[in-house]
């Protein structure tokens, strides 16, 4: 019922799980959480000073394997490669992670939430970028399983739309906790920097059901912010 959509949402795909998709069992909702939950923990075992590319991969295979299990006759509505168009909703995310990032900076400042540095950026410039490369994909699955297991499980007691607002919010509150290791205990700033600062990330997958997206947007702008870093300023 594309009544149920957003306005900016593209109405071509529709969120997986939903409205009848047989995919949505106990058995693969199962695989979904084991996957997620192994990634979710790899941060919290490694630590920042750790091997930053094994901690990569370890946080992003077990939660790929599983979304390639289960979804694995069709990945549409997931994975698809950019076209030309998307290059224009590729830049507008881009521009819009430096919005929300400002208007968190404000919230945080009136709220008076110090900012933190990511202890977790270290090492040298060429397996940093590769770490993001990987790690990054990893995140963005880490942000896509709860939020689609979410508005699954409430789409049909709240209606499609509240199920995916409330989806989105839990799965931000979980990426911004999912960054403890490297932050620390500060969760004002882990949920007004991290957690609401990048909500645009998973606006532009409800958009778009294309996390290819929301993965290049989120690379662009961790490799704008390394800038400094990579080049030992």
């Amino acid at each position: 019922m594309t009544n149920d959509f957003f306005r900016f949402e593209d109405k071509e795909y529709d969120f997986p799980l939903l409205n009848g998709d047989s995919r949505f069992t106990t058995k693969n909702v199962i695989i979904l959480l084991i996957g997620f939950l192994i990634g979710i923990a790899i941060p919290f075992i490694i630590p920042p000073t750790g091997d930053g590319l094994l901690k990569a991969i370890l946080l992003t295979v077990p939660s790929l394997l599983a979304v390639v299990y289960v979804f694995k006759d069709d990945m549409s509505n997931i994975f698809r490669m950019p076209k030309l168009r998307d290059i224009i909703i590729i830049i507008i995310g881009f521009i819009l992670m430096f919005v929300f990032a400002i208007i968190a900076n404000f919230i945080g400042s009136a709220l008076g939430i110090t900012i933190m540095t990511d202890s977790a950026v270290n090492g040298p410039p060429l397996i940093l970028i590769i770490r993001a490369v990987i790690q990054l994909l990893g995140e963005e699955l880490l942000k896509f399983i709860p939020l689609i297991i979410v508005a699954a499980y409430l789409y049909k007691s709240i209606g499609r739309k509240a199920a995916i607002i409330v989806a989105v919010i839990i799965s931000q509150i979980i990426f911004a906790l999912f960054h403890i290791p490297a932050y620390g205990f500060a969760m004002g700033f882990l949920l007004v920097h991290i957690g609401f600062g990048s909500i645009v990330l998973p606006l532009v997958y409800v958009k778009t059901k294309n996390i290819v997206l929301c993965y290049l947007i989120h690379f662009f702008f961790d490799l704008w912010t390394f800038i400094p870093h990579l080049l030992g300023m």
